[in-house]
C-alpha cells in the first residue's frame, strides 16, 4: 500500500468513526453509552420555610407585604440566592425560582445580573420562573385581567434577564368554567407573543380549582395561539377546591396524566411523605412516570418538598433521590 492510499482509507476510517459512534459500538459488541431520560432540577419552593421562616404565618399579611414591602417576609435563615448553592450540593445544574421570593428585585437589573452570576459560578443555569400575581389572567374583570398582562410581563422581561427558559402563569380566573377558559385564553395569547419576542416560553401549572381539571386545562391550551405555552405538569396537584370547600374535590390523577401529560414541557415533582424504601407515599409516581416518558418527555423534572416532617435539605435530598431512581429505570442507549 503507497502513502497516499493508506492516507486515504485511514482518511475514511476516521469520518466513519466521528460520524456514527454507534456503528463503531455496533462493531465491536460495545454497549453504546446511556443517556439521562430527563434533567433534575432544584425547586426553590422546596425551602419556603428555610426562606421565609415566620413569614408565611399570617397569609392575609404575607400578601399585603409583596406588595408594600417584600423583603418583610424573607424572615428565613436562608438567602434565597442560595438555592443555587443548595442545588450544586446536591449534584444538580437547574433551578426553578419563584416570584415571592425574589420579589423585591423585580427591576433591579444589577441584582438579577448578579444573581444569574452567582449561579453561573456554582454552574447552575435557572430553568422556570414560577410567576405569581395579586390579579388573575382569567378574571371576568377586564381591568383586573390587563393588570394580570402587566404584572406578568413585568416576570417576563425579569426572567430574560435572569436567563430562564420558561414562566409559569397560574391559569387563574373567576366566573364559570368557561368564562376562565375564554378569558384565560385571551390573556395567555398576549403573554405568549410577548414572551416568544424574548425567546421565553410560557406554561401553565395544574394548581387547583379548574387548573387542576385536566380536561380544562387540556382545551385552554389547545386554545392558545400562538403556540409558545406549554404545561409546567405538577404530579401532585389534582386538587380542584379551595381548602375551606367541603366535600373536598378531586380529579383523578390517572385521568388527569392521561389529559395532560402530551403537554408536558417541564415537570413539578411534589413529595410530602415517604414509605421506608424511599418512594413518596401519597403519589403514584410509577404510573405519573409511565405517563410522562410514552411521550418521550426530555426536559427538566423540579425536586420539591413540600413536606413538613424532615429538613428541607433531608426533603430535597429523598426526592432527588426518588428522582434518579426513574432516570436509571427509564435510561436509553445513545444513537448519536
Amino acid at each position: 500500500m503507497n502513502r497516499r492510499s493508506f492516507i486515504q482509507k485511514t482518511s475514511a476510517a476516521s469520518l466513519l468513526i466521528s460520524t456514527s459512534p454507534s456503528l463503531l459500538y455496533a462493531n465491536q459488541k460495545l454497549s453504546p453509552p446511556e443517556v439521562e431520560p430527563f434533567r433534575i432540577s432544584l425547586s426553590q419552593w422546596g425551602y419556603e420555610r428555610d426562606i421565609f421562616g415566620q413569614g408565611r404565618a399570617n397569609n392575609k399579611w404575607f400578601k399585603k407585604m409583596l406588595v408594600e414591602d417584600p423583603k418583610q417576609v424573607l424572615q428565613g435563615t436562608l438567602d434565597p440566592t442560595d438555592i443555587v448553592i443548595k442545588a450544586k450540593n446536591l449534584g444538580l445544574h437547574g433551578v426553578d425560582l419563584v416570584s415571592s421570593m425574589i420579589q423585591a428585585h423585580q427591576h433591579d437589573k444589577q441584582w438579577l445580573w448578579n444573581f444569574k452570576a452567582k449561579a453561573k459560578d456554582h454552574h447552575v443555569k435557572f430553568i422556570c420562573m414560577m410567576a405569581d400575581g395579586a390579579y388573575k389572567i382569567g378574571d371576568y374583570n377586564a381591568e383586573n385581567r390587563k393588570k394580570a398582562i402587566l404584572e406578568h410581563q413585568k416576570w417576563i422581561d425579569a426572567s430574560a434577564e435572569l436567563g430562564c427558559e420558561h414562566v409559569r402563569i397560574n391559569p387563574f380566573g373567576t366566573g364559570t368554567y368557561l368564562q376562565m377558559l375564554n378569558n384565560c385564553a385571551s390573556s395567555l395569547t398576549i403573554l405568549s407573543e410577548y414572551a416568544k419576542k424574548q425567546g421565553i416560553k410560557i406554561s401553565i401549572e395544574n394548581h387547583g380549582h379548574p387548573s387542576s381539571n385536566g380536561a380544562w386545562a387540556n382545551m385552554l391550551i389547545e386554545t392558545v395561539q400562538p403556540k409558545n405555552l406549554g404545561l409546567f405538569l405538577d404530579y401532585g396537584n389534582f386538587f380542584m377546591g379551595g381548602f375551606s370547600v367541603r366535600p373536598r374535590r378531586y380529579y383523578d390523577a390517572k385521568q388527569g396524566m392521561e389529559d395532560l401529560a402530551p403537554f408536558a414541557t417541564g415537570i413539578s415533582a411534589k413529595t410530602k411523605e415517604f414509605t421506608v424504601d424511599g418512594k413518596e407515599a401519597n403519589i403514584d409516581y410509577d404510573m405519573c412516570m409511565e405517563e410522562t416518558m410514552k411521550h418521550k418527555f426530555k426536559g427538566w423534572v423540579s425536586a420539591e418538598y413540600a413536606g413538613k416532617d424532615l429538613s428541607c435539605d433531608q426533603g430535597a435530598q429523598k426526592t432527588v433521590a426518588l428522582l434518579q431512581h426513574y432516570q436509571q429505570k427509564y435510561k436509553e442507549p445513545s444513537i448519536s
